[in-house]
């Protein structure tokens, strides 16, 4: 889970001289909920939608990715013709074992195949026919797997938008949160399932952030001299700093014990 939920008591920034902060750290703590992955206007019981700028930046990015993925594909073709073009000059536009002329990606391919297959202990002219048969039977399997590898993924989508209709998968998927949270289950648990769980944890987290926000401010009560008291008696002793943080109220209350502490300063 998130360091923010972890360390929430830690970093939002308790005072022990001022009382308000038990209900500052629960305003600070983030409650991990449907709320933050769902574009429903706050009327309907939903998130804030996406402001225009907040699209356009979304629009920039998935153009930049687009941009990215389509100039990596490129280089990978190039990256490609450039091998085949090597190793038909290699070969001085011959294949080897058949003696024919070399000109394209198929030649290239074929040569590929003979020489794997000699490789394996085979005869590359022999053995191509059976060799090529098997290979297409592996492919096709694995594309068959990969078909109902997203068959299922899609399916499991819908399952979820159906019990979560307000959740956009989309800015879920993407939470930093989510993806440290989900990391080995996608894929192998239904993802209605993983979200029910990455709700429970942050629940759980949050709630013990705030019980350690409750504790220090009761320990600060507690404590000697608690500039919090409105009882506070006249023996008590207040440095030039604790007074500099007090609140006109918390002055007024603790007047006389101020003017004692004022004699007792080194300037």
């Amino acid at each position: 889970m998130p360091e923010e939920i972890k360390n929430t008591a830690e970093t939002s920034g308790v005072n022990p001289q001022d009382d308000s902060n038990a209900d500052v750290v629960e305003n600070q703590t983030e409650n991990v909920n449907e709320a933050e992955f769902t574009d429903t206007p706050p009327e309907e019981g939903g998130g804030q939608p996406p402001k225009p700028e907040e699209k356009q930046v979304q629009s920039r990015a998935q153009n930049s990715e687009n941009a990215r993925r389509r100039r990596e594909a490129e280089r990978q073709q190039e990256i490609k013709a450039a091998r085949e073009k090597a190793i038909i000059e290699t070969l001085n536009g011959k294949n080897p074992y058949t003696g024919e002329e070399m000109k394209d990606s198929a030649d290239v391919e074929e040569y590929l195949t003979m020489k794997e297959i000699e490789k394996g202990g085979g005869d590359p002219l022999a053995d191509f026919s059976k060799f090529q048969k098997r290979r297409e039977r592996e492919r096709a399997a694995q594309a068959a797997e990969s078909e109902q590898q997203a068959e299922w993924f899609r399916k499991d989508r819908e399952d979820f938008s159906a019990k979560y209709p307000d959740v956009n998968v989309e800015k879920l998927i993407q939470n930093e949160q989510f993806q440290l949270f989900a990391g080995g289950k996608v894929g192998n648990l239904p993802l209605a399932e993983i979200y029910e769980g990455f709700l429970k944890v942050g629940i759980e987290y949050e709630k013990k952030a705030k019980q350690m926000a409750r504790q220090m401010l009761a320990n600060k009560k507690a404590s000697p001299g608690a500039l919090s008291s409105p009882n506070t008696p006249d023996s008590t002793f207040y440095t030039k700093e604790q007074v500099q943080k007090m609140s006109e109220k918390e002055i007024s209350q603790n007047y006389d014990a101020i003017r004692a502490s004022m004699k007792k300063w080194k300037y």
